[in-house]
């Protein structure tokens, strides 16, 4: 397991170099590998010899030491927060459960046949790193760590992940990054906030990793003033959704320091241009957006110049990606159509215990993340809303990421998001549900929906506190349509 490997090897030669900080608090390697190391030796004891264990707990650097424990022992893993989600291992492999004190909310019922284990937590306390690193452990075949995404359907979908196995794995997601004209190299001097991504996703888990690889060191702040990993001296990179990203940016001036070095990586989604504004004058002008899922890694990045580079990715040369018909068939450049992606020699084959999903998202050689897009015959591709996200008004599909993201930047509000369905009319009717932490007018309403839903009638607006989001913050449409149906939500304006 070459993530452990480098561990190991820090610790041996650079073990006061930082490894995690932590809520603030720096843990060396040396202090990093004895934590694992602990874990790693207890778990040996007590855990199943084999199957997939289920970690209750929120508590991201715990979560860090039993995965990498568990997967050096041959097991798989996966990180769970309620009992919905782990209920989505229902009638797979599950053989353990472990839970945290003190976590009483996260008290969930094992799974028939796995085996309890109730730990104490390893990191409220310090670690000794006196004395000799001792011989590294025979390391058995790794297991992998199970992801969860609801990005193609709006429900929990999961994707078993094998990062930091391989060194050849690391080399070329590192070429990638430096290959990204403006980007800044990673290595071993990256120090990079990772902010509250926990281990349930593939932004959470495979940055850390990638970092540990590379003997960099990793920033992760879990408490509300998550900023404060703005703080920590040295900080060269930091991963982004737009959704903490327009938090960050409606802190009060002076809650945090400008980084004018600091390569700004923003996942899962796209930005305003007001929002990039605001971003290049209060924290960094060295942004990059990447077009990434967690079925099918990265394909696409773009060094953000101008408000044309919002729209546009720039596809890895490395990668296949293709726009196509309804019947599979390549479209030239300039027309809409459903895009694909090749899939990695060593990646997943479909989602973890779903052969339904599997078939209508993966085949041999593809996988389709449910969106729709244009390319422009230059190595570039403009997504146009998503094959999931669409709407059927009077007989006519729409995509209709366009008009939430227009709508967005008129109003300058922190989301939109535009569902179409029956829920109090025979009739197919538009709703459009604003995000937004500030009052907007209705002449500013009104000219943000008719310079955008012009020919659209009947059209219903509401404005909510807090869209329902995952956990990288992506609006969870079946949420919406659900609290829609159930009449939970009140109309500002018809």
């Amino acid at each position: 397991m070459f993530v452990l490997q480098e561990i190991y090897a820090a610790a041996a030669e650079t073990p006061d170099k930082l490894a995690v900080a932590f809520n603030g608090r720096a843990i060396s390697y040396g202090e990093f590998w004895r934590l694992i190391d602990a874990r790693r030796r207890q778990l040996d004891a007590l855990a199943p010899e084999s199957g997939t264990v289920l970690l209750a707990t929120e508590h991201i650097l715990e979560s860090w030491l039993l995965v990498l424990a568990l997967r050096s022992l041959g097991l798989d893993t996966a990180v769970v927060r309620s009992a919905e989600e782990a209920a989505l291992f229902e009638g797979t492999d599950v053989s353990g459960l472990i839970t945290l004190d003190p976590e009483p909310h996260l008290e969930l019922t094992a799974p028939a046949g796995a085996r309890r284990l109730h730990l104490a937590r390893l990191t409220d306390g310090p670690v000794s790193t006196a004395g000799p690193l001792g011989p590294q452990p025979n390391l058995r075949p790794p297991g992998g760590h199970i992801l969860l995404t609801s990005g193609t359907t709006g429900r929990h979908k999961k994707i078993r992940s094998t990062s930091g196995e391989k060194p050849d794995q690391i080399r070329a997601r590192r070429e990638r990054y430096q290959e990204l004209e403006g980007h800044r190299p990673t290595g071993e001097d990256t120090v990079s906030a990772i902010f509250n991504f926990g281990l349930w996703t593939a932004a959470g888990y495979a940055q850390p990793i990638f970092t540990w690889c590379q003997r960099g060191g990793v920033v992760i702040h879990q408490d509300d003033d998550f900023h404060r990993a703005l703080d920590w001296p040295g900080l060269t990179h930091a991963t982004v959704t737009p959704y903490s990203l327009s938090m960050l940016m409606a802190l009060p001036e002076g809650a945090y320091q400008a980084h004018p070095d600091l390569q700004l990586m923003i996942v899962s989604g796209s930005v305003t241009p007001a929002l990039v504004r605001e971003t290049r004058r209060r924290l960094t002008s060295k942004i990059t957006i990447s077009l990434a899922s967690t079925e099918a890694g990265g394909w696409a990045r773009t060094v953000v110049e101008n408000d044309e580079d919002l729209r546009w990715y720039k596809l890895d040369p490395k990668r296949r990606v293709e726009v196509v018909d309804d019947a599979g068939q390549p479209l030239p450049p300039g027309q809409l159509g459903r895009v694909r992606v090749e899939l990695r020699p060593d990646g997943p084959r479909g989602y973890h215990g779903d052969p339904e999903s599997t078939a209508a998202f993966f085949d041999e050689t593809w996988f389709y993340p449910g969106d729709l897009g244009v390319l422009d015959g230059k190595g570039r591709l403009a997504l146009h809303g998503r094959t999931t996200d669409i709407v059927h008004i009077g007989g006519d599909k729409h995509p209709v990421e366009p008009w939430e993201r227009a709508i967005q930047e008129r109003l300058e509000c922190e989301g939109v998001c535009i569902l179409s369905g029956r829920w109090d009319t025979d009739d197919e009717r538009l709703h459009v549900f604003i995000e937004s932490r500030r009052p907007i007018s209705a002449k500013a309403l009104s000219e943000a929906l008719r310079s955008t839903l012009f020919g659209f009638t009947d059209v219903r607006v509401h404005r909510v506190d807090a869209l329902p989001r995952t956990g990288t913050g992506k609006v969870r449409r079946i949420d919406l349509a659900q609290q829609l149906h159930e009449g939970r939500y009140q109309t500002i304006r018809a």
